[in-house]
């Protein structure tokens, strides 16, 4: 008798994980792809990945070149005018990781302004790469 008390009870504990780890899916930011055509530009972004928590933006480089600049920004599907921008003018070589802030703005023309992290819906926010360039040799 106890086996089909126990089987339930796994069930129940299964159902549970798997509504948790749905929820905690709903949380995630939205990485688009590059939708670029230019052959150059695909080659210079290929290999680069990166991550986004609490306003940081993880860049790394795993791709053919060493890089100039790259730029990585956030738009939200909440809120139109918000606009975030992580700059990585430093360069990057080859097999590097380099982290950066991203600063967010709000608002259009003279009524954006700077917006701190604290108010930013961050579940909602699509990143994607702006700009990418190889370094110079």
């Amino acid at each position: 008798m106890c086996k089909p008390k126990r089987q339930k009870h796994m069930k129940k504990i299964l159902l549970a994980s798997l509504l948790l780890i749905a929820g905690i899916s709903g949380y995630a930011q939205t990485y688009q792809p590059v939708t670029s055509k230019d052959k150059t530009y695909l080659g210079t972004v290929k290999g680069l990945s990166y991550t986004y928590k609490s306003g940081i933006i993880t860049l790394k480089n795993n791709g053919k070149y060493d890089l100039g600049t790259v730029s990585i920004i956030a738009s939200s599907k909440v809120d139109s005018t918000l606009f975030g921008i992580a700059l990585f003018e430093e360069g990057l070589e080859r097999g590097k990781i380099v982290k950066a802030p991203l600063y967010f703005s709000a608002g259009l023309g003279k009524n954006s302004r700077e917006i701190p992290l604290k108010e930013i819906d961050q579940k909602n926010l699509v990143l994607s790469f702006d700009k990418a360039t190889r370094a110079q040799r």
